[in-house]
């Protein structure tokens, strides 16, 4: 199936796409980890990264703090694996859309409009995804758990991982397309 992917700064030729290209498990896994024991363990976690999240953006190593981020990708990836194990991982994956506008619009919206990236740097492909790896999710869920951890109400952040990987919707869905499996580059389209 034809799905399509824009790349930031990243995209180098390759006639396929890697999954989790950035190696966003990695943040993700302390807390991962740290659920596996227990909540408690899990706020020690958080509470530590918060400080040496705003360390590390004050050293200038990073342009923004993102353990927030990193802890509710743990928390979606520990429900995942405990109750939806057979569901595709966010943390091993390649995001796509569905349209080749689609994709434009989100390039705009999440790295164009915030000033972070040039339209140089960003690069839209078209790619051929193995249909049957392919699952639709509403992002709307991740969004809500992302506004959850921030007031550190953790338990709505477990029920928003729940109601994405059973594939419900909300008033205002914005559904996300994700795949583990392989993907060719067909084309890489001008921005």
């Amino acid at each position: 199936m034809k799905l399509y992917h824009y790349s930031v700064d990243s995209y180098q030729g390759a006639k396929h796409l890697t999954n989790d290209y950035k190696n966003n498990y990695q943040f993700a896994e302390p807390y991962i980890l740290a659920l596996r024991e227990s909540r408690e363990v899990f706020k020690a976690v958080f509470f530590a990264t918060m400080y040496m999240s705003r360390e590390v953006k004050a050293l200038g190593l990073r342009k923004y703090e993102n353990y927030q981020k990193d802890a509710v990708e743990g928390i979606f990836e520990y429900v995942r694996e405990t109750e939806f194990p057979n569901d595709t991982s966010r943390l091993h994956c390649v995001y796509y859309c569905e349209s080749e506008q689609e994709a434009l619009d989100y390039a705009q919206d999440d790295c164009l409009s915030n000033g972070l990236f040039t339209k140089e740097q960003v690069v839209l492909l078209e790619v051929e995804v193995e249909e049957s790896r392919i699952r639709r999710y509403d992002q709307s869920f991740y969004n809500l758990a992302s506004e959850a951890i921030e007031r550190n109400d953790i338990d709505s952040a477990f029920a928003y991982a729940r109601q994405y990987f059973s594939c419900q919707r909300s008033n205002n869905p914005l559904i996300e397309v994700v795949a583990d499996g392989d993907n060719k580059v067909l084309r890489s389209i001008a921005y």
